[in-house]
Parts: C-alpha cells; sequence; structure tokens
C-alpha cells in the first residue's frame, strides 16, 4: 500500500513539473514582441559585433565563450508568437540562413522583421521562460552579470553551509572543481550558466537537508533535479547536476554512519535519471500531440548526430578524442610550459598527500563508489562522442564532479574525513 502511494506521488510530482515548466513558457511566449524588441535589439548587435567561439585567453581553448547557442536562443525567444503561444513553444522555431552565421542572423530577424523558419524542437529552451521576461528590462550584457552574481551568491551560500557544519574537505573538493573547470567563463555565456545555476542550488538544499538529516526523499529530489536539468540545459554539462550534489550527501552520509548508503546512491541515479531522459520524451510526446506532426525524424537525426557523426577521422581517434580533448581543457594544462608544470604538480600533489597520509583500515567500498562516479562524465563522453569532441570546450566542465571525488578519495586515504 505504502509503495503504491509512493509510486502515485512521483508520477504526481512529474505531471506537476511538466505543466509547471509548460507553462512557464506560455506565459514567456505571451509576452508582445515589442516589449523586447529594444533589448533584444541590443543583444543582437552586441552578438553580431563579436566572435561565434572566441577566446578569452588567446591559444586556450577552455576559455572558449558559446555565443553561436546564445544566439539561437535569443531568436527562440524573439520569435515566440503571443497569438499562439503554445504552438510556438512547442515549435522553438528561429530565422535561418544556410549564407550567415547565427548571430548575423539574429540581427537581421531583430532588426529587419524576418520570421521563423527553422524548428529547433528537440530541446525544451526552458531558460527562455527566464530569459524572455528578463529582456523586458535588460539586454544580453547585463543577464550575463546578473547571472555571475547569482552563481557567486551560490557558490557562496554553498561554502557557508558546509564550513558552518565543518565539511572543510567537501568544501576543498567543490573549489578545486571550481578552479580546474575554469568556472570563472561560466556567466559569460547563457548556455553554460543554466547546468551550474541548478548544480550548485541543487547542492546547497542537498547538503542542508543532509546535514539537518532530512533527506528522506531523495528520490523525489534528483528526479526534480533531472527534469530541470533537461528542462533548461543544451546538452552540455548535464550530469554536474547529479553528481556533484550526490558526491556532497555521500560525504556527509560517510561521516554520520562511517559508511555510504548504496541504496540512496542508487535511487538518486536511478531518479535523476528519470525525470531527465523523461522531460525529453514528454517534450516530445507535447509537442507531437500539439503541433499535430511527426516529429520523430527530428529527433532520430539529433540523436543520430550527438552518438555519431562524422569529422574525417579515424574511429578510434574520435573515441580517444572525446576524453582527452576534454582532460587537456582543464585548467592550467593549456597556459603553456607553465601551466603543464603546475598540472603535473597537482596530479604529484595528490598523490604525495594520499600516500605518505595513507591511514589503516580504509574503507574501501568508499573509494569505489567514488571511483565509479568520477568515470561516468568519460562515459559520457564517449557514448556522446561527436558531441564531445565537437563541443569540448564546454563539455570539459562536467569533470568538476570527477575532480571532486578525487579529492573525496585522497581525503578518505589519508583519513581526512573524520574531523574535516
Amino acid at each position: 500500500m505504502r509503495a503504491g502511494l509512493n509510486v502515485l506521488k512521483y508520477i504526481a510530482v512529474f505531471i506537476m513539473t511538466v505543466a509547471a515548466a509548460a507553462a512557464l513558457l506560455v506565459a514567456a511566449a505571451l509576452i508582445p514582441r515589442d516589449a523586447i524588441r529594444n533589448n533584444m535589439t541590443e543583444s543582437a548587435e552586441f552578438l553580431k559585433d563579436g566572435e561565434l567561439f572566441g577566446e578569452k585567453i588567446k591559444g586556450v581553448d577552455g576559455s572558449k565563450i558559446d555565443r553561436y547557442a546564445d544566439s539561437i536562443l535569443l531568436g527562440i525567444a524573439y520569435q515566440y508568437d503571443s497569438g499562439h503561444p503554445l504552438e510556438s513553444v512547442m515549435k522553438s522555431a528561429y530565422y535561418y540562413t544556410e549564407y550567415q552565421n547565427e548571430n548575423v542572423n539574429l540581427y537581421d530577424a531583430v532588426t529587419g522583421g524576418y520570421e521563423a523558419n527553422q524548428q529547433y524542437m528537440r530541446y525544451w529552451h526552458g531558460s527562455i521562460a527566464v530569459v524572455r521576461p528578463l529582456m523586458m528590462f535588460f539586454n544580453i550584457q547585463q543577464i550575463y552579470i546578473i547571472n555571475a552574481v547569482i552563481i557567486a551568491g551560490l557558490i557562496a551560500w554553498l561554502m557557508v553551509i558546509l564550513i558552518r557544519n565543518k565539511a572543510y574537505l567537501p568544501a576543498v573538493a567543490a573549489v578545486c572543481g571550481l578552479i580546474l573547470t575554469s568556472s570563472w567563463y561560466v556567466p559569460m555565456s547563457l548556455e553554460y550558466t543554466w547546468t551550474y545555476i541548478i548544480m550548485l542550488f541543487a547542492s546547497c538544499i542537498g547538503t542542508f537537508r543532509a546535514f539537518k538529516g532530512n533527506m528522506r526523499d531523495t528520490g523525489l529530489f534528483f528526479m526534480i533535479t533531472g527534469m530541470i536539468t533537461s528542462y533548461m540545459d543544451f546538452l552540455t554539462t548535464e550530469t554536474l547536476t547529479l553528481l556533484v550534489p550526490l558526491l556532497l550527501i555521500i560525504w556527509i552520509d560517510i561521516r554520520n554512519e562511517g559508511h555510504a548508503d548504496v541504496k540512496k546512491i542508487l535511487k538518486s541515479v536511478l531518479f535523476w535519471s528519470i525525470g531527465y531522459i523523461g522531460m525529453w520524451l514528454m517534450k516530445w510526446g507535447l509537442a507531437a500531440v500539439i503541433l499535430r506532426e511527426n516529429v520523430m525524424p527530428y529527433i532520430t537525426g539529433h540523436v543520430r548526430e550527438r552518438l555519431g557523426g562524422d569529422i574525417g577521422i579515424a574511429p578510434w581517434r574520435y573515441y580517444v578524442g572525446a576524453v582527452t580533448r576534454n582532460i587537456r581543457h582543464l585548467f592550467p594544462w593549456e597556459y603553456g610550459p607553465a601551466g603543464i608544470a603546475g598540472g603535473v604538480f597537482i596530479i604529484l600533489g595528490a598523490i604525495y598527500t594520499g600516500y605518505v597520509y595513507k591511514r589503516k583500515n580504509i574503507n574501501k567500498c568508499n573509494i569505489y563508489i567514488y571511483l565509479i562516479l568520477a568515470i561516468i562524465p568519460y562515459i559520457r563522453y564517449i557514448v556522446l562522442h561527436n558531441h564531445s569532441y565537437v563541443h569540448s570546450f564546454f563539455t570539459y566542465r562536467a569533470q568538476m564532479a570527477t575532480i571532486m571525488a578525487v579529492v573525496l578519495i585522497v581525503g578518505e586515504t589519508a583519513g581526512f574525513r573524520h574531523n574535516t
């Protein structure tokens, strides 16, 4: 009886979340185009005058800012039709030409009145529920600043929660993860921002509840997190929203109980996956019903492109490169000889700490759990090898979870978890 009620609760929450997510986008679509025109024009001019994939530091791919995706996102947001809000939300169309870059297409659409001619229905584009209302008051440069303040505030909140609870090791792990993935570039692109905000907010809520001993609805918590990730993200660093909060919760459980709660971990991973994949499926299903058309050709083409694709290299180089290119972008490897020396020093320092301060009676199960979670980003890179190879300049940030797991493994080996 109780199990049946839990299933019904999960289904009800899933349906309500989908309904709320769709309603927010419809509400955003109801905003008249004239209300956002001025700030959209300023934003289009800014994007047109800049590079689509410009490096903040020359020769450092990890500093590359993706304005291509931002141009498409604003193009979709601008083309929402307040007269047919639900249909335009499902279609997610924008103005496209083959002979111009997307930033120029956006500018022409906004200033020249060109209508949408290209669908992008495979994603929810849920961030438009945030961006379109903000465009009534701010241009994209100002929104970048707002996002930077939000991310900085969430990081500060997380650090306060951890330090107040004397969780110094996971605080160090999180800081190391943020630094080695060059997180200071994240607010400079809308595309990069959403998973970081979700990850940090989920980490704050998850750790706060875990320290209070109130994580009974772990599955529900991670299901909602997975759904919001699918709703907001543009397929960038989606695994962060699962792994970073989960690693922090695991560490708290180990400190409190002496071992990780395997059942809780499996439940968290399962329900995050259900939420994430289920939200994708709901978008495709709703689009098919509302638009009365077969969306499967769009979807299968998208899946084939992300899983396969062809850029003219041998398959083995594709798979290997999908991993090595992402590793190479970690700070400070791309910063010349000094960066390489710094990277080697970090690795040797971790090995030295784990070896010299190695304690007796290590709980190998805890280490194995951290290791399994640490390799999930690399499994993702291999499965989505085309996407991970081509877009490694931002997918590399998924390794924040790997870095955190390594720091926690060193702490577990050295016995830091007891007092830190």
